[in-house]
């Protein structure tokens, strides 16, 4: 483990899963990806950030077996010890129709609204863990959070879910990292530029939900 945080570089006071132990049954946490060092400001405090995250992931269609145990022993588990953190997760929906890969029918489900911040937050600690962990380095960009599986209030990609679409069309991706691929597992993206810090990383949590991680150009980092 580093010395010092892996996101502000300042002397470490614990340890950083990436992902958080949370995403992880206890049963099945051979592999978790890393341990980096990190103050208490960038680990501790965003606790309840990353089980808000867990749960959402868990709860979204198209994962694996693991994520529905994860939903049935871990996230359940959270709504009922927190009432709030229940209906700060369900209390907005609305009905919508999906149809599962491998299936022709279409059927019935909800679609809640997220607080995307929090979201994008997490991931952006996932990411510059990864990164850290791979480079030895902090990865010296801000980060746009991007995915296919959020979407806006009329159901569509918003615009960096679109540019993975148009993405995926052309681009090569690489064999995938990681030691527990049942739960995480990430890739990244080398880009025209030689430079480490302007790299694409794909992160995929439970076999089924993607999340990409975009070095912005001209910016320094990391920055939560």
């Amino acid at each position: 483990m580093s010395l010092y945080c892996y996101i502000c570089g300042q002397p470490a006071s614990s340890a950083e899963h990436a992902p958080a132990k949370c995403f992880f049954p206890k049963d099945n946490r051979s592999g978790i990806l890393t341990t980096v060092g990190s103050c208490s400001t960038h680990n501790e405090e965003t606790s309840k950030d990353d089980e808000y995250v867990r749960n959402i992931i868990a709860m979204t269609i198209g994962n694996n077996p693991v994520a529905h145990s994860v939903f049935l022993n871990n996230c359940i588990k959270s709504f009922n010890r927190s009432p709030k953190l229940l209906s700060a997760t369900t209390k907005i929906r609305k009905r919508v129709f999906t149809q599962e890969k491998g299936k022709d029918e279409l059927s019935s489900t909800y679609a809640f609204q997220i607080d995307r911040e929090r979201v994008d937050l997490v991931m952006r600690k996932i990411a510059y863990a990864t990164f850290f962990k791979k480079y030895n380095a902090r990865w010296n960009r801000e980060l746009a959070i991007g995915t296919e599986f959020l979407r806006n209030g009329t159901m569509e990609a918003d615009e960096y879910g679109m540019l993975i679409q148009s993405a995926k069309k052309q681009l090569y991706i690489p064999s995938y990292e990681g030691t527990n691929h049942e739960i995480f597992k990430f890739a990244f993206l080398e880009t025209e530029s030689r430079d480490i810090n302007e790299q694409i990383l794909i992160m995929i949590f439970y076999e089924g939900f993607e999340v990409w991680a975009f070095a912005q150009p001209n910016t320094i980092g990391p920055k939560l």
